[in-house]
């Protein structure tokens, strides 16, 4: 199969006009359309693979450079990233769902791994340089039910944001062997283990989009807590709450009108402080952010019925490039959904 594969009815370089200039903005027959539904089968295979499978270091190489090519403004042409794909042992494919124009690097059906899937919203004019673009993740789909259709959701809501979407392609435990193992540092548990190529695509995004934002999104059972919050909001920081879980916990709060933890104010689990890809963020100490987002499993079913709450999750997680002090001191909404 073809490192680039595009639409099945018409040739890639269909989008290029010989020596005249490239038009602004690609047309829409160079993406092959597919519905939601459709997309998820794309990034969620059934059977999904058997076994887990460490990248080499040929591959992690490959792959980081094909995310930096992918996350690129303006975006790039995909099949000017077929040899890196290829060399990663992924797929590039041009898909065009719910009005959105979406670049995306699969693992071939035959040759699946684990590695993750990973969805870029295309950009053409080079526009996501000028604002705060966000990496949404759903780094724990199999294991926190429903977090993967709640963040696909969002990627698929038509306002611009997210930039990009990544997710987990097998479950957190399986191992190399195929057999499930609880454990710490499980290696094909993309938040702790940091050669995994979830957290390579995260850190080859933070080295394009230094001022990225880094959300994920997870989900806990209230087995753990039955009187606990509906949801706790982390920077994976042990010892301070940042400006900006402040203002997602408070948002959270007005809008969906539940009960939100802001760790480490309010409690002392759930905070994410293993997190690869926190650890990521805060290694870089610059302007990158980091969100870590536990939902509990009634408001993970609330929010995939109820599309008011899944608008007001996305508001609430949007960043906002007013003053950190003027929205903190925003009033909630008298009447949340």
């Amino acid at each position: 199969m073809p490192p680039w594969a595009g639409p099945e009815d018409q040739p890639a370089s269909a989008a290029l006009t010989g020596g005249r200039p490239r038009p602004p903005a690609r047309p829409l027959d160079a993406f092959t359309m597919i519905d939601p539904t459709e997309l998820r089968h794309r990034l969620w295979t059934e059977p999904p693979p058997p076994f887990y499978v460490p990248p080499t270091p040929e591959r992690t190489a490959a792959f980081e450079a094909l995310m930096r090519g992918l996350l690129a403004a303006p975006t790039p042409e995909p099949e000017a990233l077929g040899e890196l794909a290829w060399a990663a042992g992924y797929e590039v494919h041009a898909w065009y769902v719910s009005g959105q124009r979406l670049l995306a690097a699969v693992e071939p059906k035959t040759q699946q791994t684990g590695g993750g899937a990973y969805l870029v919203r295309v950009d053409d004019d080079g526009a996501a340089d000028d604002e705060r673009p966000v990496i949404l993740q759903a780094p724990h789909a199999f294991h926190d039910l429903g977090t993967e259709r709640i963040a696909l959701a969002l990627a698929l809501r038509g306002d611009g944001w997210p930039r990009a979407l990544f997710v987990n392609t097998v479950h957190r435990y399986l191992d190399t062997d195929g057999e499930r193992r609880e454990r710490d540092a499980a290696p094909a548990d993309p938040c702790h283990n940091p050669e995994h190529l979830f957290s390579i695509a995260t850190a080859a995004a933070l080295d394009v989009m230094p001022r990225a934002e880094v959300v994920q999104i997870h989900g806990f059972s209230e087995d753990d807590d039955p009187l606990g919050p509906a949801a706790v909001v982390s920077a994976g920081d042990r010892v301070a709450a940042t400006t900006r879980t402040r203002e997602v916990a408070q948002r959270l709060r007005g809008a969906l009108g539940i009960e939100v933890a802001l760790f480490p104010d309010d409690r002392t689990r759930l905070g994410a402080t293993s997190n690869a890809q926190g650890r990521l963020v805060r290694a870089r100490g610059g302007a990158a952010r980091f969100v870590h987002l536990e939902l509990s499993h009634e408001l993970r079913r609330r929010i995939q019925r109820d599309a008011r709450a899944l608008a007001s999750l996305a508001e609430a997680l949007r960043p906002d490039l007013r003053d950190p002090d003027e929205i903190l001191g925003l009033v909630p909404p008298e009447r949340p959904l």
